[in-house]
């Protein structure tokens, strides 16, 4: 086979996936509630549907919106059919619309993700990472001589479905904090989207009060205990004391998925994060784990085993072409 003949084909399929991406995503705003028009004296020449889908299209692609605009989407007719454009937007326009969304619609988007798949009792796992703002390594900083912070990126906390390994819920931070001051809003938030069986954290989330908060929703938290050389009596907490007498590391060590999330995501979408201001990082790091989310899902449909869980609606958008 010529190398002309296997990049069309290579391309081809990435063209055929792009455009299942765009018909699920579609479907994914519809399941939210997410409007089409901020306002009823729009222009109506773009709709929001189209212009956040770009933005999560730019961050599977990893490119930039003129490179999005410029190489990706003129000839590419399958895909603009599917997102419904009669004309290419500006680059400026996309950033436009990245600066007038909402962060909340992204958190809307990943919970929906849920019900897209259909997922009813989960078995989750919490954990925090960072994604640097560093516009180069830190060998680069090191070689020119430029001074960089030692902990200067942006701070997420994400909780997942081990199972499936989506993504449910996430709570991005411009400073550096503790893990266990985001615990309680993400198992809230994430008990709204889903019914809780079992939460793991690793030893940070280590504490009474979390325990009782995963149990309003009847669910169990599994962490590492901090002190283990400390007896039984003079261990606080009934939970605390009960993982100290029995402590269940098969369930537990299903955590590891979550840092498998982690790795993924970074490995496919980049770890640092090219926006500068804080709610265009947002905006970005959202629609990234919703890049993911969709990727996890269309992997997901291949295996037939899997494909029970779905909805109907979603079964259906992903077997028509």
């Amino acid at each position: 086979m010529s190398k002309h003949r296997k990049n069309s084909r290579i391309k081809k399929k990435t063209n055929r996936s792009l455009i299942k991406f765009v018909k699920v995503l579609f479907l994914l705003f519809g399941i939210i509630g997410f409007p089409k028009h901020f306002s009823k004296y729009s222009n109506k020449i773009f709709n929001n549907w189209q212009l956040f889908t770009l933005l999560v299209i730019r961050a599977k692609t990893k490119q930039s919106p003129e490179d999005l605009m410029e190489q990706i989407l003129p000839g590419n007719t399958g895909l603009l059919k599917a997102l419904g454009l009669r004309k290419i937007p500006t680059a400026s326009a996309l950033r436009k619309f990245a600066r007038r969304l909402k962060a909340k619609w992204g958190h809307f988007a990943l919970g929906g993700c849920a019900a897209l798949a259909g997922l009813k009792e989960v078995i989750s796992g919490i954990d925090g990472t960072g994604h640097s703002k560093l516009k180069g390594s830190k060998h680069y900083y090191k070689r020119t001589g430029k001074k960089a912070k030692k902990k200067d990126y942006v701070k997420v906390v994400g909780l997942d479905d081990l199972t499936t390994q989506l993504v449910l819920a996430l709570r991005i931070r411009k400073k550096v904090r503790h893990d266990n001051v985001d615990f309680k809003p993400m198992i809230n938030r994430a008990a709204r989207i889903v019914s809780l069986d079992t939460v793991t954290g690793d030893k940070g989330f280590d504490a009474q009060k979390n325990h009782e908060v995963v149990h309003k929703h009847g669910a169990l938290l599994i962490t590492p205990l901090k002190n283990k050389d400390v007896p039984i009596h003079r261990t606080k907490g009934a939970d605390r004391k009960k993982l100290k007498r029995y402590f269940p590391k098969k369930k537990y060590h299903q955590r590891s998925k979550k840092e498998t999330v982690w790795s993924v995501v970074k490995q496919k979408f980049g770890d640092a994060v090219t926006s500068l201001n804080f709610h265009m990082q947002k905006i970005e790091l959202l629609c990234r784990y919703l890049a993911y989310n969709i990727d996890r899902i269309l992997t997901l449909q291949k295996k037939s085993k899997i494909m029970s869980l779905f909805s109907d609606e979603l079964k259906i958008t992903l077997m028509t072409d």
